[in-house]
């Protein structure tokens, strides 16, 4: 402990002697300084100058893990371009960025159509091949009613999983 303390003790030895030389140098001017504030004084600075020097502790430094970017560590479905596009569209999907629910609903008709290959795949809810064939007609001209509403996050869910249920029996 006294080992730890004793920069401490040293800066604060050094500036009391400071601030004592700085009352003589007064004294002998002819210039009345109070002993109070000068050693006061010696003792902040004394006190800084350590806290400098040693500096004070940091936290620990954080260190995240580091990011495997293979392909292989991604799950099946992320290796699928179809549904990483997917994923870029409805990451765009925010006022005035360039996701709609009408090119939405476009790339639903583009994994429809994949899903349509498969004779064993069900057939679609009515809500999901209409909004496939809304999607698919030309947009509306400007201030008319859009022929697509927008897809809230439940319904959108309700069709992925409807589009997935042919990998989900694969698995």
């Amino acid at each position: 402990m006294l080992k730890d303390a004793l920069p401490l003790l040293v800066r604060l030895a050094a500036c009391l002697l400071l601030a004592a030389a700085v009352i003589a140098v007064s004294a002998t001017f002819g210039l009345r300084v109070s002993w109070p504030i000068p050693l006061a004084l010696g003792l902040a600075l004394g006190t800084v100058l350590w806290i400098v020097d040693r500096g004070a502790d940091r936290a620990e430094q954080l260190h995240p893990p580091q990011l495997d970017l293979d392909a292989d560590y991604a799950l099946p479905h992320a290796q699928d371009m179809r549904v990483r596009r997917l994923e870029d569209a409805i990451y765009g999907a925010q006022p005035s960025r360039r996701m709609t629910a009408r090119t939405l609903g476009q790339v639903l008709g583009e994994v429809a159509d994949e899903r349509a290959l498969d004779p064993d795949a069900p057939a679609l809810s009515s809500n999901l091949s209409q909004l496939i064939e809304r999607s698919r007609t030309p947009a509306a001209p400007e201030g008319s009613v859009p022929a697509v509403s927008p897809i809230d996050r439940r319904t959108l869910h309700r069709y992925l999983r409807e589009l997935a249920a042919r990998e989900e029996r694969d698995r």
